[in-house]
């Protein structure tokens, strides 16, 4: 049942385009591959000689009393033991750094791959089950290539090898024992359909409890708050009880299969004894090529079996593949277009909104017909009730996405056509929450600039105030941040990201309201970085609070993905009736 863990949903209608596709990513391995093999070769050569001399000791030397054969015979056989134990020894290390330098290079592959991936695809994916094909599917992998490839391939050569010693011993006796063998591999090509099916529904199950068990730790908050614990652990309860089953499905296949395996293994002996020793005795074959024989027959069934074994985890790794290829093959939606140029410099930082539609589902229309410009240095304020569309016109400017019908420009020039690099190098998002990285504050000040000096950290903190608040950390700039910036507050990583947004240095900035999460104590001190941050640039603002559009140079008013209103707040506040109703809205939240 160890291999069972890794069992695969991915039905491998064609393993040998899998096999071929994972060899393609095998860059650089090909020397220690065929090293690995070469090892396991002459491993599996040198065991093979060991019963032709016990053969040989037998017939040779027990059969008419010669001592010396008896001892030479014994001294080469201590001698291949040993011989095979050290290349044995390194062809297991050889296969085992073959695979895990592979995984280690298919982990990067993936995993840059994937970030690689437009937000449309996050948003439609479960993060359990991403989290289960950088876990799950990997750990497959890591069993087939820690204890999986090394019993593969020794094991597949014992079994050829042995085949070929069989026929050569005594190909009478052989022609028995495959008759046998004809029975066997019916037996396992039955086993294994059944146990596909039942790898199939574990790794289904595998990814459904991962998804429940993150859903269930990261709302522990709101599970708590509503007291609905075992409410939550039940709907657990039942994703586990059915992963449970689908583990009990495979070993069912198991518990029939093998012992099936160990039953004709006894039988062939059976009739190898019965038919070798009528031969003993009517003298048409030796004592010691019937032992030669019997002692090659043990060899040959348990490669089999270990094999079978073998079949759980290649089936969990072809499984395991077959999932990270399709999450590789997913389209990159927003890359470079052939002909794509930098953003001339210095960029300007106007922005314009032509024509633009836009909806995340097909046929569904978040944004329809926007035409918006927004000058340089204008600080631009967009509002409007949720899912008017606000959010998704801030995530166009940053080029998360492309516009189904339209285009967004950026100093005249179509955000598709302006190379990444230029793009990214003149626009800064700031979220609601600013998101800090594991790690020191010098490394996340400096994330988007990791080459920027000390010296233009500090002016930056000065800049905006926050130097003295840096240097009462006991380490500064080398305090550690913890997971998601847990050591700070909600302002305190505000700040960092606001820190981090100024030393890059962008013409433009998009805020998703950066104080809407803040106590108003906090906010003042957030306000006043922003203020220095935004100085000079261009920002888009979504604004959920009055006090932004107050400060903004012009509002926007979005309804239903259009817009319905723009001015100043005083002209709105006057002149526009859904502005009007979301001012009465904020002041009442501020009552």
């Amino acid at each position: 049942m160890k291999y069972m863990a890794s069992a695969g949903e991915y039905r491998v209608e064609r393993p040998g385009r899998v096999v071929a596709r994972a060899a393609r990513l095998s860059d650089g391995l090909g020397l220690s591959l065929f090293g690995a093999l070469v090892a396991t070769v002459v491993a599996t050569v040198v065991r093979l000689l060991g019963p032709l001399v016990v053969r040989g000791g037998i017939d040779d030397g027990i059969a008419v009393g010669d001592t010396d054969v008896i001892l030479v015979a014994g001294a080469i056989y201590v001698g291949l033991l040993v011989v095979q134990y050290g290349i044995t020894l390194i062809s297991q290390w050889s296969v085992a750094y073959v695979g895990e330098r592979y995984l280690m290079q298919l982990r990067s592959v993936v995993f840059g791959r994937m970030l690689r991936l437009d937000l449309g695809f996050f948003s439609r994916s479960k993060s359990g089950v991403l989290v289960s094909r950088m876990t799950a599917d990997i750990e497959s992998l890591q069993e087939f290539a820690s204890d999986g490839a090394v019993m593969a391939l020794s094991n597949l050569m014992t079994v050829i090898g042995v085949s070929i010693a069989l026929f050569l011993v005594d190909w009478q006796m052989a022609a028995a024992v495959f008759a046998i063998v004809a029975i066997l591999l019916l037996v396992t090509r039955v086993f294994q359909r059944q146990a596909r099916r039942a790898y199939d529904m574990v790794r289904e199950r595998i990814g459904q409890v991962l998804g429940t068990l993150q859903e269930g730790i990261t709302g522990v908050r709101v599970v708590q708050a509503f007291t609905q614990e075992s409410v939550q652990a039940t709907s657990f309860g039942r994703v586990n009880e059915k992963h449970f089953d689908a583990n009990m499905a495979a070993a069912r296949a198991i518990s029939w299969y093998f012992p099936v395996v160990a039953f004709l293994r006894v039988a062939s002996i059976a009739a190898v004894l019965a038919i070798g020793a009528t031969r003993v005795i009517d003298g048409s074959m030796t004592v010691g090529t019937l032992v030669a024989f019997l002692l090659y027959l043990d060899w040959f069934y348990q490669p089999i079996i270990n094999l079978s074994n073998v079949y759980n985890l290649l089936q969990s790794a072809l499984a395991a593949l077959g999932k990270l290829f399709g999450l590789m093959d997913e389209k990159v939606v927003i890359a470079d277009r052939p002909g794509a140029f930098d953003l001339p410099e210095p960029v300007v930082g106007t922005v314009a909104y032509e024509g633009v539609s836009f909806g995340y589902v097909e046929g569904v229309q978040v944004l329809e017909d926007i035409d918006l410009g927004v000058e340089a240095g204008e600080r631009l304020a967009i509002v409007g009730e949720t899912g008017s569309g606000k959010s998704t016109l801030a995530k166009l400017a940053m080029r998360f996405y492309d516009p189904t019908e339209g285009a967004v420009r950026i100093d005249d020039v179509d955000l598709k056509d302006a190379t990444e690099t230029s793009r990214v190098g003149a626009l800064a998002l700031i979220p609601q929450d600013g998101f800090l990285f594991s790690g020191s504050l010098r490394d996340n000040i400096k994330y988007a600039r990791p080459d920027a000096p000390d010296d233009e950290v500090w002016a930056v903190l000065d800049a905006m105030g926050i130097a003295d608040w840096v240097r009462s950390l006991p380490e500064q700039l080398d305090t550690e941040v913890r997971e998601r910036g847990g050591r700070f507050s909600a302002g305190e990583r505000q700040l960092v990201a606001l820190a981090r947004a100024f030393l890059a240095d962008p013409a433009i900035i998009v805020l998703d309201e950066a104080t809407s999460n803040l106590d108003p104590e906090t906010e003042v001190n957030v306000e006043k970085a922003l203020s220095v941050l935004l100085t000079g640039r261009t920002s888009i603002v979504i604004a959920h609070r009055l006090r932004s559009a107050e400060r903004a140079d012009r509002v926007v008013v979005v309804d239903q993905g259009r817009i319905v209103a723009t001015g100043t707040h005083d002209e709105l506040v006057h002149s526009a009736p859904q502005y009007q109703e979301l001012v009465e809205v904020w002041q009442r939240g501020l009552a």
